[in-house]
């Protein structure tokens, strides 16, 4: 990116992706490499953005945004560059990835707390309930959404805890994990790994081991005996913690039932609350057992 100064207009292009940074500034990076005459759709840019498939709805959003203020043209087969935006991909992408840097690693208010959704399918009572109290539920980000975007920001570790883990949640948190920047430490941490005849046993766990063992994800079990008396001491927090700084605390699984039928809410902090979480996340992993 040139010294040059913003221009007014890409000045309110950024200010209008500001709010996703990250994947816009990987959407643009890929575009800048594709020819200047193409037509491209979400599919395709997310594709050469080496996106997963869960971005497509996020990736649909800013592309319509920058077809608003002009930075596009949506035509009836995708998106085309207008015809003095192109250059420009480069020099945009460059600035909101420096935004996405800020947002993630330089700027910390005490707390910022941010409410995540995963809504029950399609037609949903509790979506139309919602709809007449007056809440638009568009507006509350998709707990996958959120969390690709956590450990894509995450500088040394991310860390998911998660009670329940099925064949759907393994596949799902490969993809995950396979957004996190390469050389960032990757944790696991499930329950009742010891007892695979118990129902709580993490059945994906079994599918995901070898992909596990060979990206050296760290896998801990946290279901040990307890100091006194009979049975065990274990958990049922639902956690993905990126550093110190942002984690998820809510009710999601990675299991089927989270992922496609139930409504999962929880809440994305940042900051000192997210630091308090890190803190019991740390002791959580010093109690438990080192599987991998």
């Amino acid at each position: 990116m040139s010294a040059q100064k913003l221009t007014a207009f890409e000045q309110t292009v950024i200010a209008s992706l500001a709010s996703r940074a990250g994947l816009a500034a990987a959407l643009l990076d890929a575009w800048a490499e594709v020819p200047a005459s193409s037509t491209q759709t979400v599919r395709s840019l997310i594709d050469y953005a080496q996106l997963g498939v869960t971005e497509e709805r996020a990736a649909a959003e800013v592309l319509k945004t920058a077809s608003r203020i002009g930075l596009l043209d949506e035509v009836s087969d995708g998106f085309r560059a207008r015809e003095s935006s192109h250059p420009r991909f480069g020099r945009l992408a460059f600035a909101l990835n420096t935004i996405q840097h800020y947002a993630a690693v330089v700027h910390r208010d005490d707390t910022r707390v941010k409410v995540v959704l995963t809504k029950p399918p399609r037609p949903s009572v509790l979506e139309r309930k919602l709809a007449d109290l007056g809440w638009r539920t568009a507006d509350l980000e998709a707990t996958d959404h959120a969390f690709n975007g956590m450990v894509r920001s995450a500088q040394r570790r991310v860390v998911v805890l998660t009670p329940f883990f099925d064949i759907k949640g393994a596949s799902w948190l490969r993809e995950l994990f396979g957004f996190v920047t390469p050389g960032v430490e990757r944790v696991l941490v499930l329950r009742s790994l010891e007892a695979p005849t118990r129902n709580d046993y993490p059945k994906g766990f079994d599918t995901i081991r070898p992909w596990l063992i060979e990206n050296a994800v760290k896998i801990f079990n946290y279901s040990i005996p307890r100091m006194e008396g009979d049975g065990r001491e274990t958990f049922h927090a639902k956690v993905v913690l990126c550093d110190r700084s942002c984690a998820y605390l809510g009710s999601s699984n990675m299991n089927a039932a989270s992922l496609e039928h139930s409504m999962e809410m929880g809440v994305v902090l940042e900051g000192r609350a997210a630091a308090d979480v890190a803190e019991v996340v740390d002791a959580v992993i010093a109690a438990a057992t080192r599987r991998l």
